[in-house]
């Protein structure tokens, strides 16, 4: 893709050692061709015999296809070594070359791509914008939309991405974005969700495509954090129309639970490293692999949490038939003797039929986080939960609710609330809450 002076680098070819560190560079370019060939102008500062492009695909696992190639260009000097982007960029700029080397990727980038796009009409060229051109004041110069018209690209193919963060004349990427969704190509922003994203700008520019950084991606199935961020991304970016592309996936742990919370397109080495057509069998082992382990994910969810619904279930309706025999004054000794008995809850209280806490909140102290006591705190005896979640959907009626994961304020922990009604010894009205630990991952269902 198009060369930035930030940014962090694209993707290795399978010959280069991934990188994760930042660099100056995620450019686009073709290869086979000497950089000052075809009346290019040298590039100051670098000693550059070729730049050639690679391409990795994005895939959506759902529709068993790749739907675009991400253009990442490469610098060759002479004797045939390969310059890693970071050093060609950062060394372009130190001398005041990086609009000239941004250019040649970029055309080069558009002309490897014609090929594959004459044959695959609907592919999508995903290219990095240099935001330091967008800070030159060079913006609406036509350099991309000639380009694509010269190379026989249509505009609604090619995907101009903008990392987001690296723009500091907003004004500039406003009426660069603007000018360009006119005349019909994509806006993206890349490495959403990194140290630096500004939510405003998503409002302000309305992308078409929110690309997820690796940072969230890596380890993803190990963090609940991370999910939820995902997840609030995937349905921000559904809210507003765009789709989201996770970068950086390596592994089919972390591509399942990507389709499993609602990413549209994935791209990394478990599809395919970079290449000059950015190779990846439609159909081929990873995109199998991937859609079995999620069908598999999905099944292995929905079977869990149904044991342990269930069991939360068959306790909670014990402890409320012990408590319907009782008076409020025995409801705490009840609920501590209960859940001595039951490991797996964490924490009980009763409400009132107003939704004020009428017990003390009796909890586990083995599953209480010491290190977050000052933040986490159980619930006192007269707390008002009657805007809770597990209580409002009650004011309707309903004999019990069960709420999705949270971080409970009692403990720290995930958990979720089952929330049962239940009448005392006298026939007055009560709602009896446990809350049980879960994993630290979101489960479907719960």
């Amino acid at each position: 893709m198009i060369a930035t002076t930030t940014a962090r680098p694209a993707s290795p070819s399978p010959a280069e050692p991934q990188s994760h560190t930042p660099s100056a560079a995620r450019p686009a370019a073709h290869g086979g061709t000497p950089a000052r060939e075809k009346g290019h102008p040298p590039v100051p500062g670098l000693a550059i015999a070729d730049v050639f492009t690679l391409f990795q695909p994005l895939v959506s696992v759902r529709r068993n296809a790749v739907v675009g190639m991400e253009a990442l260009s490469r610098g060759r000097v002479p004797g045939g070594a390969v310059m890693p982007p970071d050093i060609m960029f950062s060394t372009a700029a130190a001398h005041g070359g990086a609009l000239e080397l941004d250019r040649l990727c970029r055309e080069r980038a558009f002309a490897a791509f014609a090929p594959l796009v004459r044959r695959r009409p609907e592919l999508l060229l995903f290219v990095n914008i240099d935001t330091a051109v967008l800070r030159r004041g060079v913006v609406g110069s036509g350099h991309i939309q000639r380009l694509a018209e010269s190379a026989g690209i249509s505009h609604n193919n090619v995907v101009l991405e903008i990392v987001e963060s690296q723009v500091d004349d907003t004004d500039a990427l406003m009426d660069f974005a603007a000018r360009h969704r006119k005349l019909g190509f994509l806006v993206a922003l890349d490495d959403v969700g990194a140290g630096h994203s500004n939510l405003e700008r998503i409002a302000a520019l309305k992308p078409d495509v929110l690309k997820l950084d690796r940072s969230l991606v890596s380890g993803l199935p190990d963090s609940f954090h991370r999910q939820e961020v995902v997840r609030a991304l995937v349905g921000l970016a559904r809210r507003i129309g765009a789709m989201t592309v996770a970068e950086g996936v390596e592994h089919e742990a972390e591509a399942a639970l990507l389709m499993d919370l609602g990413a549209d397109v994935m791209q990394g080495f478990l599809f395919a490293h970079p290449s000059p057509e950015g190779a990846v069998a439609e159909g081929g082992t990873a995109m199998h692999n991937v859609a079995r382990a999620y069908a598999a994910l999905t099944l292995a969810q929905v079977e869990e949490e149904e044991r342990r619904v269930a069991t939360l279930r068959a306790a909670v309706h014990r402890l409320r038939e012990d408590l319907h025999r009782a008076c409020p004054g025995d409801f705490d000794g009840i609920l501590a003797g209960y859940l001595n008995a039951e490991s797996a809850l964490e924490c009980l209280y009763v409400l009132d039929a107003s939704g004020r806490q009428i017990s003390d909140t009796v909890c586990n102290p083995y599953r209480l986080s010491a290190s977050r006591r000052f933040i986490y705190q159980p619930a006192r005896r007269g707390t008002d939960h009657s805007l809770k979640e597990y209580f409002l959907p009650m004011r309707s009626g309903i004999e019990e609710c069960l709420t999705a994961p949270y971080i409970s304020r009692a403990s720290g922990n995930l958990c979720v609330t089952l929330a049962v009604r239940f009448t005392d010894a006298s026939g007055t009205p009560h709602v009896l809450c446990a809350d049980a630990g879960r994993p630290d991952r979101r489960r479907r269902g719960a």
